[in-house]
C-alpha cells in the first residue's frame, strides 16, 4: 500500500511566489494527501493566498525557518512529509517519485534535484546538470545532500529523531540522524526547480559557502551554514 504524502511549505512574506508554488504541487498525481503551509509571521498576502487555493494553513509567530519546517512537520497527517519552498515549483511525477520510494518500508528519506528556473544562464547551466552529477557523486560517497526544498520523510520516524532542531543547516542536520535509522534515496525523477534569489549577494559567495561545507563533511567534520545564508531564506 502507498503512504499518504503530506507536503509542507514554508513561508514568509512569500506573496510573489507562494501561488505558483501551489499551484505546481495541486497538478500532481497522484495528487497529495494535504498541502500545508506554514505562515511564519508574514505581513503579506501569503496566508490569504494559500488558503484561497485551498491550502491547510498554520501560522506561526516565532520567526525562524527551522520552526516554520518543525511545525508543519508535528501538524501532518500523511505516513511521509514531502517538503518544498515557497519561491519552488515541484516537476509532474514529484509527488508519485516520492510515494513509490516509501513503498519500501526500510526507506526513512528522500531526496533529489533541484535547479534555478530564472537567473544567468550559467546558473541554469550549473543547476540542471552539475548539479545532479554532484548529488551522484555524493551519495556514493555516503554522504547523502537533501536540500530543504526537495526532500520527504518519514513522518513518525523524523519526529523520533527529533525533527528539525537547529536554526541553521536544519535539512542537513536531519539527515544525519536519519541515516541511523533506515535507508535514505537520492530520486533524480524528484525534481523541483527554484528561483535565483539564492545568487543575490554573488555567485561565488554562494558556491563557495557549499563547497567548503562538502568539504567539511567528507572530513568528518560538522558543517555550517551560517545566520547569513539562512537569513535569506527567511525573508
Amino acid at each position: 500500500m502507498k503512504p499518504r504524502v503530506s507536503v509542507v511549505v514554508p513561508a514568509r512574506n512569500e506573496e510573489e511566489f507562494i501561488g505558483a508554488c501551489l499551484e505546481s504541487i495541486l497538478k500532481q498525481n497522484p495528487p497529495p494527501h494535504e498541502i500545508i503551509v506554514v505562515d511564519n509571521a508574514s505581513t503579506d498576502r501569503t496566508g490569504e493566498i494559500a488558503r484561497s487555493m485551498g491550502a491547510k494553513v498554520i501560522y506561526q509567530s516565532k520567526i525562524g525557518l527551522h520552526i516554520a519546517r518543525q511545525t508543519g512537520l508535528e501538524a501532518a497527517t500523511g505516513d511521509v512529509v514531502a517538503a518544498t519552498d515557497a519561491d519552488c515549483v515541484v516537476e509532474p511525477g514529484w509527488i508519485a517519485a516520492i510515494q513509490d520510494a516509501f513503498v519500501d518500508p526500510e526507506v526513512v528519506e528522500v531526496y533529489g534535484p533541484i535547479e534555478f528556473m530564472d537567473g544567468p544562464l550559467l546558473d541554469r547551466w550549473l543547476s540542471r546538470y552539475g548539479f545532479p552529477i554532484f548529488l551522484r557523486i555524493m551519495h556514493l560517497l555516503g554522504q547523502p545532500n537533501a536540500s530543504g526544498g526537495n526532500h520527504a520523510v518519514r513522518r513518525q520516524i523524523a519526529l523520533e529523531v527529533g525533527g528539525y532542531d537547529v536554526p541553521y543547516g536544519e535539512d542537513l542536520r536531519l539527515v544525519l540522524k536519519l541515516k541511523e535509522r533506515g535507508k535514505i534515496l537520492y530520486l533524480p525523477k524528484a525534481r523541483v526547480k527554484t528561483s535565483s534569489r539564492r545568487l543575490k549577494k554573488g555567485r561565488w559567495s554562494f558556491y563557495g559557502l557549499h563547497l567548503k561545507n562538502v568539504l567539511a563533511r567528507l572530513l568528518g567534520r560538522p558543517a555550517d551554514y551560517g545566520e547569513d545564508y539562512y537569513a535569506d531564506r527567511n525573508r
